[in-house]
């Protein structure tokens, strides 16, 4: 057995070793292969790494910074990385021993992807939530093109899933989590494990900077970052989809049509805002959905 643990670094000096640590401790950690793209960093998170290639099987890649979402999928994309499972993890959580071994021992029977809820913890790693998710999420396809249910750090999935991404045309991916999540919930069945594996650690380098502004300077920032992201277009991950060569009930199908085509059809936008099966979602969350289809930076 071969397990590719996925992680994207960059100037992580501050958490990343709790984050290895923990990794070292996995009960499966001889089946582990920890690839390790950093983005660019300024930092001494270089030598950090080595410290620990006698600990770890650490296979490390530099790169030019290219943001999160695309570190992580060009390792994913990358045919010399082969496993019977993979992962995501991200450089400043910390993993409980067993979160790769409960993965495993749900990808089967036709699971081919698998994601945990988690702790919340600061930057001290105190316990701020037991639980990220109360309850288990609704996962559809039409709600996450509203908003991710988990976080890419929860996730595995099995060789046969990344073969079948590896496949398509994929060139939209505003994140890397969003988007495996989309094909995986098409390609098979999915499994989500409500007790935590892991706790996922908050702090200022993780959150939108939106403090020490007023009300003003916060809708310029949220614009700004809206415009932004508009430069992956869901419309456009909607079309990708549709052209992949998956089997879409009609239902989904439809719903993809018109995210595909809304900037152009205001009778798609019109069906793409009033889903029956998205209306129950955080309102917060609708709103800013809403708002980003409305002003056609979706």
């Amino acid at each position: 057995m071969k397990i590719a643990v996925l992680m994207s670094t960059y100037n992580g000096h501050r958490y990343l070793e709790k984050q290895l640590d923990s990794l070292s401790r996995q009960s499966v950690v001889k089946d582990m292969i920890l690839y390790i793209r950093d983005d660019g960093s300024t930092d001494d998170t270089i030598d950090l790494i080595s410290k620990w290639l006698n600990r770890l099987n650490i296979k490390l890649i530099r790169g030019k910074n290219i943001g999160p979402a695309m570190s992580f999928w060009e390792m994913l994309m990358n045919p010399d990385i082969q496993a019977d499972y993979y992962a995501f993890c991200d450089q400043d959580d910390v993993w409980d021993s067993d979160k790769l071994e409960k993965g495993i021992n749900e990808l089967k029977d036709g699971v081919h992807f698998y994601a945990c809820n988690c702790r919340i913890v600061d930057e001290c790693g105190k316990v701020i939530s037991e639980k990220l998710n109360p309850q288990k999420p609704i996962i559809n396809l039409k709600r996450l093109f509203v908003t991710g249910c988990t976080q890419g750090c929860s996730m595995m999935f099995t060789q046969e899933l990344c073969n079948f991404l590896r496949k398509c045309t994929i060139s939209c991916v505003p994140m890397h989590d969003i988007v495996l999540m989309m094909y995986a919930v098409l390609y098979g069945k999915i499994y989500w494990e409500q007790e935590p594996k892991f706790s996922y650690r908050v702090h200022s380098n993780n959150v939108v900077a939106k403090s020490n502004k007023n009300r003003l300077q916060r809708i310029k920032t949220t614009l700004w970052n809206w415009k932004n992201s508009s430069k992956n277009s869901m419309s456009v991950v909607a079309n990708e989809i549709l052209n992949n060569g998956l089997h879409i009930n009609s239902d989904d199908r439809e719903y993809l049509e018109n995210i595909a085509q809304y900037k152009e059809k205001w009778g798609s936008t019109l069906l793409v805002l009033t889903n029956p099966e998205i209306q129950d979602m955080d309102n917060r969350i609708l709103r800013s959905f809403k708002l980003r289809v409305l002003l056609r930076l979706y």
